[in-house]
Order: C-alpha cells, then sequence, then structure tokens
C-alpha cells in the first residue's frame, strides 16, 4: 500500500482546511485510540468524464451513513481525493460503501482490468490505524507541508480563490429558521465529546520553550456540521449562526461542569460565549459550579457581539469580573484590533487572528505603529491565534506579541 505525494492540480477549494484537520485529528488519536481503519479514495486517479462534481459527490455521499453516526470522518485532499477514517466495528458497512464505487465506476479504465473487490483495485488503499500509524502520519505532515507552499498566491489570486470559496456550492444552502430548529433539536441529543478540541494559549519563556497560560476548548463547527446538516452553510447568516451558537454556547457549559477532565479545571481553560448566554440562567448554573476556581476561567467574546448591545454588554462584563472571570475578545483581524483595546473595553486580552500581511510589518512604520498600540495596552494583552508556523510566532514576537495560539504552538506544548 502507497503513500505516495500529492499529484495534480489543485481543484477541491476545501483541500488544504481538510488536510490540515486530517493532520490534526491524527495526532489526537492516542495509543488506545488508534483502533479504526483508513482507506485512501484515488479519486485523481479516474478518468476525466468520471471526475465531474456529481461523481465526486456520489462518493461522498456512499459514506454518509457512516459519517453521520460518526463512526467514520472524511477528508478531501486538494487534488479530490477521499481520505476516510472508520471505526473498526464498521468495516463491513465502509466494504459496502466501496462496492457501490466499483459498481460505479466499473466502465472507468482504472477498473477494468480488476475484479470488484472492495480490498483489491487501483481506486482505492487501504490502512489500519494502529499498524500504518507512522506511514499515514508521514503522508498527512507532507501534505499539509505542500499545502502551505501552495497558498502564497498573488492578491488577485487570493481574491479569486475567495470568491470561488463563495460561490462553491460545497457551501451549502444558507441556513434557515426551520432548519435552525431542526439544529437545535439535533444539539440536545448529539454527544458533543467527539466534536470538542483543545488548544493552549502559550507563552514562550527564556529557554524557547512554551509555557501554557489556559488551554481553549472550543467545538468544531466544520465537524458538527458535517454530521448534523452536511448541505447546510450554517455561517452565511450571522443572526441565525449566532443563536445557533447560544445553544451551542449552554451545551458546551453543561459538559466542562461534569469536571470529567480535572486537569483542565485545575489549569485554566476558556470557552466562547455570546454575551447573552452569560446574562442566561445557563451560566448562573454554570458559575455555581465554577465559583470557587473562576479565577482560572476565561470568556471568549466576539467584538462585533460585545458592540451589537454596549449596555448589556457592560453589565455582563461586570458581573463576570466581580465573579472572578477574565474575558477575551476573540477573532479580531487587523482592521479591528484598533477598536478592541482591552483597557478601554475592561477586559483581560484581545485575540488577534495571523495574517500574512503582518510579515511586512517587521522594521516598518506599519510595524512600529503596531509595536506601539500594543505597549499602551501592556505586555501580555494580546493573543495571536493560527499561528501555524514558526514563522508566525517570530513575526509576532517581533511586533511585541507575547502570547500565542495555533497549530505549531499546539505542536510544541505536546512535545513537552
Amino acid at each position: 500500500m502507497s503513500m505516495e505525494a500529492q499529484t495534480g492540480t489543485a481543484t477541491n477549494p476545501l483541500g488544504s482546511s481538510h488536510e490540515a484537520r486530517f493532520l490534526d485529528d491524527l495526532k489526537s488519536f492516542d495509543l488506545s485510540n488508534r483502533d479504526k481503519g483508513v482507506i485512501r479514495l484515488h479519486l485523481s486517479r479516474l478518468a476525466p468524464e468520471n471526475r465531474d462534481k456529481e461523481n465526486l459527490r456520489n462518493a461522498e455521499t456512499v459514506f454518509e451513513e457512516l459519517t453521520r453516526t460518526r463512526s467514520a470522518w472524511l477528508y478531501r485532499m486538494r487534488n479530490s481525493d477521499l481520505m476516510i477514517v472508520y471505526e473498526k466495528g464498521e468495516t463491513d458497512a465502509a466494504e459496502r460503501a466501496m462496492l457501490k464505487l466499483l459498481k460505479l465506476w466499473e466502465r472507468d479504465p482504472l477498473l477494468q482490468k480488476f475484479k470488484n473487490d472492495a480490498h483489491k483495485n487501483r481506486l482505492s488503499n487501504w490502512f489500519d490505524l494502529q499498524g500504518d500509524y507512522d506511514k499515514l502520519l508521514t503522508f498527512a505532515l507532507r501534505q499539509a507541508a505542500s499545502s502551505e507552499r501552495s497558498v502564497r498566491k498573488t492578491l488577485p489570486e487570493l481574491i479569486a480563490a475567495r470568491e470561488l470559496m463563495r460561490n462553491s456550492p460545497e457551501r451549502g444552502t444558507p441556513l434557515t429558521p426551520t432548519e435552525l430548529g431542526r439544529a437545535e433539536d439535533a444539539l440536545a441529543r448529539v454527544d458533543l465529546s467527539s466534536f470538542t478540541r483543545r488548544q493552549p494559549v502559550c507563552a514562550f519563556v527564556e529557554d524557547g520553550k512554551p509555557e501554557i497560560v489556559f488551554t481553549e476548548v472550543f467545538v468544531s463547527i466544520a465537524d458538527l456540521r458535517e454530521t448534523l446538516m452536511p448541505r447546510t452553510d450554517l455561517t452565511i447568516n450571522p443572526w441565525l449562526f449566532q443563536r445557533f451558537t447560544q445553544t451551542l454556547d449552554r451545551r458546551v457549559m453543561a459538559q466542562i461542569a461534569r469536571r470529567e477532565d480535572r486537569t483542565l479545571v485545575r489549569d485554566g481553560f476558556s470557552i466562547n460565549v455570546n454575551v447573552s448566554t452569560v446574562l442566561s440562567e445557563e451560566f448562573l448554573a454554570f458559575d455555581d459550579d465554577f465559583a470557587p476556581s473562576s479565577q482560572d476561567v476565561v470568556l471568549e467574546m466576539r467584538l462585533e457581539d460585545m458592540f451589537a448591545d454596549p449596555g448589556s454588554f457592560a453589565f455582563a462584563r461586570d458581573f463576570v469580573t466581580e465573579r472572578g472571570y477574565r474575558i477575551c475578545i476573540d477573532g479580531l483581524t487587523l482592521a479591528t484590533l484598533p477598536f478592541a483595546d482591552p483597557n478601554r473595553l475592561g477586559v483581560a486580552y484581545a485575540k488577534l487572528n495571523w495574517a500574512q500581511e503582518m510579515t511586512a510589518y517587521a522594521g516598518s512604520q506599519l510595524g512600529q505603529d503596531f509595536k506601539d498600540m500594543l505597549r499602551s495596552r501592556k505586555k501580555g494583552r494580546t493573543i495571536l491565534a493560527r499561528c501555524d508556523s514558526e514563522a508566525a510566532v517570530k513575526v509576532g514576537q517581533q511586533l511585541g506579541i507575547t502570547l500565542f495560539q495555533g497549530r505549531y504552538v499546539d505542536a510544541l506544548a505536546r512535545a513537552r
């Protein structure tokens, strides 16, 4: 079984993000959690007439029975290949899905000389996650590295790619009030533990090693969408999406309140909340559970939510601050950072998302202005998020940032 390098032209606009998620998920499988199989579907090998959008969608559809129940996870590669990770107990279902695809493309030159055997064909390779883990991890690391190189595009190329993503049917149909109701009903029943992710916020100490300040606990919206509403774009309507996240807030608080992870509670954590969530009865119940240790809990709120109703935010801020919580302004960009002064808003942190254009700040007047702004806000109040490379951290340090978060930082923290 071969894990050859990616070839062909990038055709799937979701490929880079899925390849990064595939790598993240592989790393999250510890030795006791590798009782899984992996299929690589080489859809890029099919004849061009069999690689239209309808056929590629058919390849995903045959696995929906497994992905909907979280018995399998599907990842799209940039060249339209698919990686499917499935629970070993669902091997028969995975084989049935593969036989459907072999039947669908039985006239393709790729398959004409081979029997319709689920495991012996040129369309797929099958792996055992336990025995082939190192091979799969090497492949995922190589994909992520080549993806990072491929995204270095000119501004017109980036704009064109953004429009392709915006207009792509991959985004799905817009969320409607009726579908929101169904999603909220589903949230009440689904086990969120398999969708929950953790990522530390770290400071780099004198020896250059990351020291964890707190750990963000969040739900992967992308994974949740693929399970609950795979053909719906949850985010296109910001007001309905906010309502959806309010429901999600309550479920996450209830999950954490069970205190199943004592380390998380002891070392400090953050959760994403809406202002309205902080003013709800569910938050009061959460506060009753965490009042003795609330100084170790950070509440992450988005700037647009805070500014939507400044009076409600001010009331919520004063209440939680008095109770010992800290607030972090989440999701900031270079354009919105100037409006999110933690001192003026009375919060502890501001979280800025990494942007490639920050590399041009170093040694420029823009960079000096940036450093002066951060200096006026006190050291340690700004977090640079989405740091997926060492370069992002180094640029952030040059600009006076001392707290970092992202896949690169997470990997260093795990290594410790």
